[in-house]
């Protein structure tokens, strides 16, 4: 019997009957899916990004323009309704100080008049006393020296008294000094008069600072704080409306020592910060200062990534810093799966978990990814777990 002889054309037609089965069973059959074992895995990174501090802090302002007299000093802490400073308005004139020196001059002149004749050691020691805390008075309202003008007045108005009664118990009374001294008293109280004792709102640490941003940004504005806020911030641009009254003059800060926030903004939109996770970071220009804070709330845009941390403590050193560059790292813990078995199912992340009832959908929070593999913690304690089979599409 003949043998038939294999030609090139039978191979031709073999492999096009095997290309037909591959395409034909490839529509009848579903996409075959690999699978991957749950692994336990951590990962700790770090980012640098923009910082906006945001204290706990209360301003104090007042109507117009006005003179402003110290009683603390920048960094003091202060208890709630504790003298901060003395204010005088924009109506304050320096003529009523002015006439009340005038008058003083008069009972200087005077009294070299009557008195010249008259040695009295302790007389010369109260009017000395009376004259030295009224130069110290008239020197602190000009602003040439520092200190509380609430209390060189009472020592003054003291110095006075001490005068007018040394007087009177030497029967030394004279109807015309006794109306230059009435003067004087008149002319003191009409100051007086014009002067505010601004007292602080509650207790913390005391700042004479203001850079505009404190009525926006704040421990009770924080919840509603923005991205755009955020740039307009590091950008230098005001956050002030328009209607904001240009009356008021924010004149000093109290900053509460217990709780602050820092704002993080990364155009990394693979930053993944989730609420409740610790971060250390610091703040440049401050490499010798680490602090803890724990995100609060994110927000995430197709171009950037923001995420409100709140620490504890006081801000210290940052009690005036607005806004910087933050070096932050994180520790993280969680389960790796391949990048290949995430998807997605009505806008939730999760997987697809291989068990024995078939397959389940898992849904994970994605905590950090790179090319191959996922960090990702389950959203219901226990629905995923180390050494389970996810579906690998």
């Amino acid at each position: 019997m003949r043998k038939k002889r294999v030609t090139g054309r039978f191979y031709v037609f073999l492999a096009l009957l095997l290309a037909g089965c591959y395409f034909i069973l490839r529509e009848l059959l579903p996409d075959a899916a690999s699978e991957a074992l749950v692994q336990s895995a951590n990962a700790t990174y770090s980012y640098t990004v923009d910082a906006v501090v945001v204290r706990d802090e209360t301003v104090a302002g007042y109507e117009g323009n006005a003179r402003i007299v110290y009683a603390v000093d920048e960094g003091d802490v202060v208890p709630e309704q504790g003298e901060v400073c003395e204010v005088y308005p924009s109506g304050y004139s320096e003529k009523e100080l002015q006439r009340l020196e005038t008058v003083r001059q008069s009972i200087r002149s005077y009294h070299e008049m009557i008195l010249d004749n008259i040695v009295d050691g302790e007389l010369d020691r109260l009017e000395n006393k009376v004259q030295d805390l009224a130069l110290q008075v008239k020197t602190l309202i000009r602003n040439k020296s520092g200190g509380s003008l609430l209390n060189l007045e009472k020592q003054l108005e003291k110095a006075m008294a001490d005068r007018q009664e040394y007087l009177r118990q030497n029967q030394r009374q004279d109807y015309k000094l006794n109306d230059l001294y009435d003067q004087e008293t008149k002319r003191l109280n009409a100051l007086n008069s014009w002067q505010t004792i601004a007292t602080s709102p509650r207790s913390g640490v005391v700042s004479f600072y203001l850079d505009g941003y404190e009525e926006y940004l704040n421990a009770e504005t924080i919840e509603t704080v923005t991205a755009d806020q955020i740039k307009s911030v590091l950008a230098g641009r005001s956050l002030a409306s328009g209607t904001a009254s240009r009356l008021n003059t924010n004149i000093f800060r109290v900053v509460g020592t217990e709780k602050w926030y820092v704002v993080f903004l990364s155009g990394d939109v693979n930053w993944n910060p989730t609420a409740g996770q610790d971060f250390t970071f610091q703040i440049q220009g401050y490499a010798d200062i680490a602090f803890v804070g724990r995100v609060i709330s994110m927000q995430k845009s197709a171009s950037e990534v923001m995420a409100v941390l709140e620490v504890s403590g006081s801000p210290g050193p940052l009690m005036n810093l607005r806004s910087g560059k933050a070096n932050i790292a994180a520790y993280l813990s969680g389960m790796s799966v391949p990048v290949g078995a995430l998807s997605e199912e009505g806008g939730q992340m999760g997987v697809w978990l291989q068990d024995a009832a078939g397959t389940t959908f898992t849904p994970v929070e994605l905590l950090s990814k790179d090319s191959r593999n996922a960090l990702v913690r389950p959203l219901v304690e226990g629905t995923l777990n180390v050494g389970q089979r996810v579906l690998i599409h």
